[in-house]
C-alpha cells in the first residue's frame, strides 16, 4: 500500500511538470491552404498527334473519327503546331449532338454543319488547368471566325475543374451550351486535348 501511495505521488509530480514546460512550448506555425494545389490533373503526355491518338481509342472516341473523316478536315487534327487546344469529344458528346441534330446517323447532317461543329471544338490558343486562374472567365476564339466562334472558359476554384461556357459567363448569348471538361491536361505533339462528354456551342451550327 506505501508503495502504490508513492507511484501515485510521483505520477501526479510528473504531469504537473509535463503541464508546466509544455506552456513554454513555440505555438505550431500556421500555413496558409492554397485550394488551387488540391485537384490539378498530371498532363498525360504522348509522343504523337491527336489524331492517332484518337484512332487508336475508337471505343472513345470513333463517332468523332468518323466525324472528322466525313467533314474532311483530318488535317486539323494531324498537322501544325502545340499552340492549339482541342475539346476531344467522347462518343457520348457525339451522340448528344446527333440528338440535338434529330439525326440518326452521321450522314445524316449536312457537311458545313459538321465542320462548323468540330471547328468549334478546336480553340486557337493552348492552355491546361494550370494556365488559367481559377474564378476567372477567360474568353477564347475557336476555328470559327467572328462572334460566333467565341468560347468561355472558367476554372472552378474548389476542384480546379475546367467549365466551358458555363451559365453567367460574359457575354453569353442564350443560344450557348456550356458543359464541364471530363479529363484534363492531354499534351501531344500537336496540341493539347480535353475529353468531353458533352458538346459545347456559343450558337446553333
Amino acid at each position: 500500500m506505501k508503495y502504490t501511495k508513492k507511484f501515485i505521488s510521483i505520477t501526479k509530480l510528473s504531469l504537473v511538470l509535463i503541464l508546466l514546460t509544455g506552456c513554454d512550448l513555440d505555438l505550431q506555425k500556421e500555413y496558409d491552404f492554397d485550394e488551387d494545389a488540391r485537384i490539378y490533373e498530371p498532363s498525360p503526355a504522348f509522343e504523337t498527334t491527336i489524331w492517332e491518338f484518337m484512332n487508336q481509342q475508337q471505343s472513345d472516341f470513333g463517332l468523332m473519327v468518323d466525324a472528322i473523316q466525313i467533314a474532311g478536315l483530318e488535317n486539323l487534327y494531324t498537322d501544325g503546331g502545340d499552340d492549339k487546344t482541342i475539346l476531344m469529344l467522347r462518343n457520348e458528346a457525339m451522340q448528344e449532338f446527333l440528338d440535338d441534330q434529330a439525326a440518326v446517323s452521321l450522314e445524316d447532317i449536312p457537311i458545313e454543319t459538321l465542320q462548323k461543329f468540330l471547328r468549334y471544338h478546336i480553340i486557337t490558343e493552348r492552355f491546361t488547368q494550370n494556365d488559367l486562374n481559377s474564378q476567372e472567365d477567360v474568353q477564347l476564339q475557336t476555328l470559327i471566325e467572328g462572334n460566333n466562334g467565341r468560347i468561355n472558359v472558367w476554372k472552378w476554384r474548389r476542384y480546379m475543374e475546367l467549365q466551358i461556357n458555363r451559365a453567367g459567363s460574359p457575354d453569353l448569348p442564350s443560344s450557348a451550351k456550356g458543359a464541364s471538361v471530363y479529363l484534363h491536361n492531354y499534351e501531344f505533339t500537336n496540341g493539347v486535348g480535353h475529353q468531353m462528354q458533352k458538346f459545347v456551342r456559343w450558337s446553333p451550327f
